[in-house]
């Protein structure tokens, strides 16, 4: 497996041998000094591209990084509608086991990139168009604290989704079910993150899908949120719905007290006798 040290090197490299690439920067957990190092981090790279037509016209080039045993070209895809305006994105598994996850960004987009992620390094800038933004801070990563309306409107996706979730289990559908299912828990980690947040002042980076977040719930908590995990079962899906519903309604009371937000429980007690949840 090539070392950092070499990776970081040949993607520089590339970029000084191209003229269409104007400067080179990484984002992610290689610049996260929070974030414990391993050999399954990616390479997150950005070229900067002066035009990006130009540059995937013709894709050989990247072969310059080595053998890939799988490359997606999320942009070119039909799977998936694009979504991105003037960037493209390319992702690349290497036969040593290295992965950079490379986007080309146009220049004309360079000022909208700087300002979306607080977590960047400079490899390369030919021509002097970045200022000095070697930055190691968290903050665009940070959980946001909570305000009324987004805090009314998890609720509100949480119980309407449960009414799916049971819908589904009424009529013997449970892979419909257990979608549902995960979308409350989704709602549910948000709850959690907040409320976790709240003891570092929202000044905290639980990660992608919130992977860091069990590494601060307390014991109790972590069980009860695995235990919402079931099988393709009738009965587990159901009991796991319920021990969401009792773990989302104490966090959501929680946070309401810590952030001055308004949560009228019995609001959605109609919602709970629908989904035949007791107390």
């Amino acid at each position: 497996m090539r070392t950092e040290e070499e990776m970081i090197k040949l993607i520089i490299k590339i970029a000084e041998y191209d003229d269409n690439i104007v400067a080179v920067c990484m984002n992610g957990s290689r610049v996260n000094d929070n974030v414990p190092t391993d050999k399954y981090q990616d390479f997150d790279i950005v070229y900067i591209v002066e035009n990006l037509d130009d540059i995937i016209v013709d894709l050989e080039w990247i072969n310059q990084f080595g053998n890939s045993i799988i490359t997606q070209f999320p942009e070119a895809q039909d799977l998936y509608p694009s979504e991105l305006e003037e960037r493209y994105p390319i992702l690349m598994l290497f036969d040593d086991y290295n992965r950079i996850d490379l986007t080309l960004i146009s220049k004309n987009k360079l000022s909208e990139y700087l300002s979306e992620d607080s977590l960047i390094k400079v490899l390369l800038d030919k021509y002097n168009l970045l200022p000095d933004i070697n930055n190691t801070s968290e903050s665009t990563h940070w959980v946001n604290k909570p305000y009324q309306k987004i805090f009314d409107e998890c609720i509100n996706e949480f119980y309407w989704i449960s009414t799916y979730v049971m819908k589904g289990i009424w009529r013997n559908e449970l892979m419909y079910s257990i979608d549902y299912l995960n979308i409350c828990r989704k709602m549910l980690l948000t709850m959690l993150a907040w409320d976790v947040g709240e003891k570092f002042n929202f000044q905290i980076n639980f990660g992608k899908n919130y992977k860091y977040l069990p590494n601060y719930l307390e014991k109790e908590k972590q069980e009860k949120l695995i235990s919402t995990y079931p099988h393709l079962n009738n009965n587990e899906i159901q009991e796991s719905l319920y021990k969401m519903v009792d773990m989302f309604d104490y966090i959501a009371v929680s946070i309401s007290k810590k952030c001055e937000l308004n949560y009228d429980i019995a609001r959605y007690s109609e919602v709970k006798k629908y989904i035949m949840y007791n107390d």
